[in-house]
């Protein structure tokens, strides 16, 4: 595979200059459209959301602001259209019903106001969102306010349903059957004609450019509530743009790293992973980066094959002819940066011998004992990105001195969360151990796809809220804490009906003794957290250390010593 071209930290890409963003051939026109008229154009498919915005992100509360926003009269933003010729479509998605669209040649793309305009149409508009709620608002002509959710049946003859307020015979339909009287029917009526008549400030682009539309698009939503770098990226570079050179499917690279059921990465980091090792710093917001950083993004194809190279070396047992980290899902994994680093890594060096994956296993864990991978590093992300160069022995020292020999340190037991890198490296230690239940081995495979917790408590919160301040405190650590699968529930009850004769396997793989089985049977809980919890300290810094090498000599690949003795002669 060629090397990679790596664009240096110093080069013109990461100073902000940018031409993405393709100027319009003309500025766009502005106008004004009522509420009704919107709705209506909704409705036939002439307004459409294009493929590159990004996904609804408005709460039920969002929209009632909306709404009591337009009957106070205040402004709520312009909208910004682009008008185009839109086919059929047999699925649109307006909030969360499918209407069935005719093609329209006086079509109209939503480039900002997607949020503001679906908010209108789903709310005022007589459709089936199936199910979801977002959208489903009434209005109280007692109260003058705008409410979320269906009307409590004592009141539904008294609270106007919005889809009502859409349409002129809707709510004369429902004003037929109201329990209202004169004052306030009269009310809904103008109240009807406030939102309906309401006046949006609006434009409208006439451009054949499409990447033109998408600059103004990034550049808009670049600002105020910011999108996510993901989303700039699919904007401007995505699979729906027509730069076809550059396009890059972040989708199907989360696909291409759920390998052996190791998970789907959040877009974000799959996007970080991409630039990494594409040689553009990944800690930069993409719309600032500029045309350079397209041009020298990873092709599809490497970037997949980099990606299920970093999930396999990942998965990799630790003691295995091919060694890897012993991280079998993403779930487990204490730094997401290491797996940003590491696809730099097997993208440039796709092959490493056992003794280079060796150290690179122990450069990971040593970063971790150490701290070096928190998100909050940046400068060591950078620094550590730019070692990896053309020559993979010099690289592999230079990363194995960013993260330093850690010393052996007793561990500390804090608050246990899932995300957070200390709880994951408990859950890996509880992994190790091979967690049984009566009837066989513990499927981590289940825990990570169950959609549960995929390490759930042994005593309950509402039973250990009871226990002293000091014993609470550790009720929430992974002295509390066990991997046993969703078919179990209440686990306090569950190991009490095991039996330390017949069950003395599966009871040690959980870090539970005969003694803490004693304990946890007579309910003299605090007591069984501490005993616990001794216990957990003990094994998590046990294996850590086994992890890091603590105390170990590394032994690099003989090649890397041959090279430092060939450049000391």
């Amino acid at each position: 595979m060629p090397t990679p071209e790596v664009i240096a930290m110093s080069d013109p890409i990461h100073t902000g200059t940018t031409s993405l963003h393709v100027p319009l051939d003309k500025p766009p026109a502005a106008f004004s459209i009522t509420v009704r008229k919107l709705l209506g154009k909704v409705h036939a498919g002439e307004v459409r959301v294009p493929p590159f915005q990004r996904p609804l992100r408005w709460s039920a509360a969002d929209v009632v602001k909306l709404f009591d926003s337009i009957l106070k009269g205040y402004p709520v933003g312009s909208l910004l259209f682009w008008k185009q010729q839109l086919p059929a479509d047999p699925t649109l998605l307006i909030g969360n019903a499918l209407l069935n669209v005719p093609e329209t040649t006086e079509g109209w793309y939503i480039v900002d106001g997607q949020q503001r305009t679906t908010a209108l149409a789903a709310a005022l508009l007589e459709l089936d969102h199936r199910g979801k709620t977002t959208w489903s608002l009434r209005y109280d002509p007692k109260t003058n306010e705008f409410l979320h959710g269906p009307a409590d049946p004592l009141l539904a003859r008294r609270q106007v349903p919005l889809p009502a307020l859409g349409d002129l015979r809707r709510l004369s339909r429902w004003l037929r059957d109201c329990d209202l009287d004169d004052a306030a029917q009269s009310r809904l009526e103008e109240v009807q004609q406030r939102l309906l008549d309401y006046e949006l400030p609006a434009y409208l682009m006439e451009t054949d450019d499409g990447e033109a539309l998408r600059g103004v698009f990034a550049r808009l939503n670049s600002t105020g509530v910011r999108m996510r770098a993901d989303e700039v990226f699919e904007a401007l570079l995505g699979t729906s743009g027509k730069r076809q050179e550059s396009k890059r499917d972040l989708a199907a690279l989360q696909r291409a790293c759920d390998l052996e059921n190791f998970g789907q990465l959040p877009r974000s980091e799959v996007l970080k992973a991409l630039l990494a090792m594409s040689g553009v710093d990944p800690t930069r917001r993409f719309e600032d980066l500029g045309e350079q950083a397209a041009a020298h993004l990873a092709p599809q194809e490497e970037a997949t094959e980099a990606l299920a190279r970093t999930v396999a070396f990942l998965q990799a047992p630790v003691d295995a002819q091919e060694p890897g980290a012993g991280i079998p899902a993403y779930a487990f994994l204490p730094y997401p940066i290491a797996f940003v680093i590491l696809a730099s890594w097997f993208r440039r060096f796709p092959e490493p011998d056992a003794a280079t994956r060796r150290s690179l296993a122990r450069w990971l864990w040593r970063g971790v004992a150490g701290g070096v991978h928190q998100r909050a590093a940046v400068s060591a992300l950078r620094a550590q990105l730019r070692y990896i160069d053309d020559d993979m022995q010099s690289s592999l020292r230079r990363l194995l001195d960013a993260v330093g020999s850690p010393r052996t340190s007793e561990w500390v037991l804090d608050s246990f969360h899932a995300r957070h890198a200390a709880s994951r490296v408990e859950m890996l230690m509880l992994l190790e151990r091979q967690p049984r239940d009566r009837l066989g081995p513990v499927s981590w495979e289940a825990l990570v796809s169950s959609g549960e917790r995929i390490s759930r408590e042994i005593i309950r919160s509402h039973d250990f809220r009871k226990l002293p301040d000091v014993d609470q405190k550790l009720a929430t650590t992974a002295a509390n804490r066990v991997l046993l699968d969703a078919r179990h529930t209440g686990l306090g009850a569950e190991f009490k009906s095991w039996s330390w004769a017949k069950d003395e396997v599966a009871l040690e793989s959980h870090l539970i003794d005969q003694t803490s089985l004693n304990l946890l049977t007579k309910d003299d809980l605090g007591q069984f957290l501490k005993h616990r919890a001794s216990r957990v300290r003990v094994e998590t810094g046990a294996f850590l250390s086994r992890r890091a090498g603590v105390g170990e000599p590394l032994l690099l690949p003989l090649e890397s010593y041959l090279d430092s003795a060939e450049g000391a002669e």
